[in-house]
């Protein structure tokens, strides 16, 4: 917190933890001896006006260099997310399941502690469809960047382990929100939601994510696995990924055609918006370094919107390749072609299965200013 509150300036106004810290959810490890959270750190600065609020973005942007070894010694080994916000900020948050956690269990450990009570007291059903599919697209960079070969190792030894494992894990979890969402539901707890979302899953679709492991890390039992325990871990949750992708966009799956309406999902925003993205994009578009650059493809869907459509394809190529379709003549080589012809469409062309890290790096470095991927050569 200490971080947080330098670059938010002696003149802010209040500081609201959020999230599975404020929740007491948070997933803790030892490490070298002593206590480490896997769990993002989500602070809601409060600060004056719209030049302060500059000003605090500055000294955080000028702090990002080696920030991760900073966070690991202060005892965080995952990111710490700092939205900076003016008062008339805080009052307009929109519904997503961000607000609707800071408004139920926000915690002000600096300031006036009514601060809370001025984000707006969303339900669950007015969270827009929007926001839910930026809530399970999000959770598919989770899942590449915990397998991503080569430069895309999140560390070495025990704790790196941990750490994939707690970006599986949270995926699971995190599929028993959406389910939720879609139906206009949002239980208080984890386990809460996972036993709403169990009650409807579709044991035809996918066998059901790793709900009891994920609750049970939760809940402190925190622990490698084996790689092949591991591998089968993440596998079993990358299918229940796709098949929560496919009962958002209302599509059967078809094994030969894995990747049904990945386009169109791509595309799913106005043309407006589409071309304004293109062509004037806010900051944090401009920020996202999509592939395949934003005016070319401005058709083919918001910059955003593309990135989290490549990264659903190469996770459905992933749940795919283990169940080809003989009598349909499907083998991984076809997959592969179809999987590159996916992904040129929406400007990821410069490879094909490989390029989940390309992918990663866009996300992480968009939306959190590079901590997943700082130490990616």
């Amino acid at each position: 917190m200490d971080l947080a509150r330098q670059w938010a300036g002696e003149d802010r106004l209040a500081m609201i933890v959020s999230g599975s810290h404020a929740a007491g959810e948070a997933v803790w490890v030892t490490h070298d001896g002593r206590p480490v959270s896997l769990s993002d750190l989500d602070v809601y600065a409060v600060v004056r006006d719209a030049a302060a609020k500059r000003a605090a973005l500055a000294r955080a942007r000028a702090a990002r260099t080696g920030l991760g070894a900073r966070l690991l010694a202060m005892g965080l080994a995952a990111p710490l997310e700092v939205g900076f916000h003016t008062p008339a900020d805080l009052v307009a948050l929109p519904a997503r399941p961000g607000t609707l956690e800071l408004r139920r269990s926000g915690r002000v450990v600096d300031g006036d502690p009514a601060w809370r009570e001025a984000v707006p007291a969303w339900t669950a059903r007015d969270v827009t469809r929007e926001e839910v599919w930026l809530l399970l697209e999000n959770r598919a960079f989770e899942l590449l960047w915990a397998a991503t070969p080569g430069g895309g190792d999140p560390g070495p030894g025990e704790l790196g382990r941990l750490k994939r494992r707690h970006a599986v894990l949270k995926c699971a979890l995190e599929l028993a929100s959406v389910v939720a969402l879609s139906a206009g539901e949002y239980a208080a707890s984890a386990a809460e939601r996972v036993a709403w979302a169990r009650a409807r899953w579709d044991p035809s679709s996918s066998p059901e994510p790793p709900w009891d492991a994920a609750l049970a890390w939760r809940n402190g039992r925190t622990e490698t696995l084996e790689p092949g325990a591991a591998a089968a871990e993440r596998s079993r949750t990358v299918s229940a990924w796709v098949a929560t992708w496919r009962r958002m966009a209302g599509v059967p799956a078809d094994p030969r055609d894995p990747f049904t309406a990945v386009g169109r999902v791509a595309r799913r925003a106005r043309l407006r918006r589409r071309l304004r993205e293109a062509l004037v994009p806010d900051p944090l578009v401009a920020r996202l370094r999509v592939p395949g650059g934003r005016i070319r493809h401005a058709l083919d869907g918001t910059p955003r919107h593309r990135l989290n459509a490549a990264a659903a394809a190469h996770l459905m190529f992933e749940a795919s390749r283990g169940t080809p379709t003989a009598g349909a003549g499907r083998d991984i080589a076809a997959l592969e072609t179809e999987l590159r012809h996916v992904l040129r469409r929406l400007g990821v062309a410069s490879v094909g299965p490989e390029s989940g890290a390309e992918l990663v790096r866009a996300w992480d470095r968009g939306l959190l200013e590079g901590q997943r991927t700082e130490d990616w050569a």
